[in-house]
């Protein structure tokens, strides 16, 4: 008999592969094909990027959870997994909203020539991952020690076998 984590594992890192992989090729095009370099392209092209980073997290992520969860639950990763799950969890909403801010300038101050520029794509992009860093932040610098992530997987990890 097969177990049902293990089935809901393979299909969450085939959808995740998936998923990389259409954002990779939809990247490609955005960046090979010079037609598409636009403004609004270059958000959607860090959509992209935001999208396959999260991917990959979830993937490495999902497949140690269940073929190698003493790698995974080491103490000593336990702030970087907190880190980089806060990273992998916030950066495509943070993509949203920055294209939303882009989008609302650009469309409120249209006689102002600076929200044309490449320098406020720029401005725009980079604040979006400064924001990410800063707001994941905090578990970085928590005083205990305890992997509070460890805990809730592992009820759910019973919750799911049973």
């Amino acid at each position: 008999m097969v177990d049902k984590l293990y089935i809901t594992t393979i299909i969450e890192v085939i959808i995740f592969c998936l998923i990389s992989l259409f954002a990779s090729v939809y990247s490609l095009l955005i960046l090979l094909v010079r037609r598409f370099h636009h403004q609004n392209n270059i958000f959607i092209l860090n959509m992209c990027f935001n999208i396959i980073g999260s991917s990959i997290y979830f993937i490495i992520f999902h497949s140690l959870f269940y073929f190698a969860p003493q790698r995974l639950f080491i103490p000593n990763t336990c702030i970087f997994l907190f880190y980089a799950f806060n990273i992998a969890s916030i950066e495509i909403p943070f993509g949203f909203v920055i294209f939303s801010a882009h989008r609302l300038c650009s469309l409120v101050y249209r006689t102002k020539l600076f929200f044309k520029t490449k320098r406020w794509v720029g401005i725009c992009i980079a604040s979006q991952w400064i924001c990410v860093c800063v707001v994941s932040l905090p578990f970085v610098f928590r005083k205990e020690r305890v992997n509070i992530l460890t805990k809730i997987l592992k009820t759910n990890f019973l919750f799911l076998s049973i």
